[in-house]
């Protein structure tokens, strides 16, 4: 939780670029205010399909429900969400929720869901 002499959020997700083109960055820890603040900031028809958890702490319901609806976008167009990092402490999370398909495959491909 940000404190008043850290006015930082605890976490965020944010639209953001790298060599290979578009993604969502998350960090810190993911709840429901940053998931709320994220969908005020970045309209749906903007999300891309990757995303890049390697610096979340914490992935709370909303972060897992925002994962569903980010992996739902490209499969309407016949594509698949990327994760281009997973920390191994999200792996049982992820697992736990139901959304195996979203865990990176042991040969360290991306991957996609």
């Amino acid at each position: 939780m940000a404190t008043d002499s850290d006015p930082r959020p605890d976490g965020e997700v944010v639209w953001a670029e790298d060599a290979t083109g578009p993604l969502l960055r998350f960090t810190g820890a993911i709840d429901r205010e940053v998931v709320r603040r994220f969908r005020l900031l970045v309209p749906p028809a903007s999300w891309p399909a990757r995303a890049d958890l390697g610096a979340v702490t914490e992935l709370g319901p909303a972060g897992l429900e925002l994962l569903v609806h980010l992996a739902r976008k490209p499969r309407r167009r016949g594509g698949e969400l990327e994760l281009t990092a997973l920390p191994d402490h999200l792996r049982p999370v992820l697992a736990r929720a139901g959304l195996s398909s979203l865990l990176p495959r042991t040969n360290g491909t991306p991957t996609t869901a």
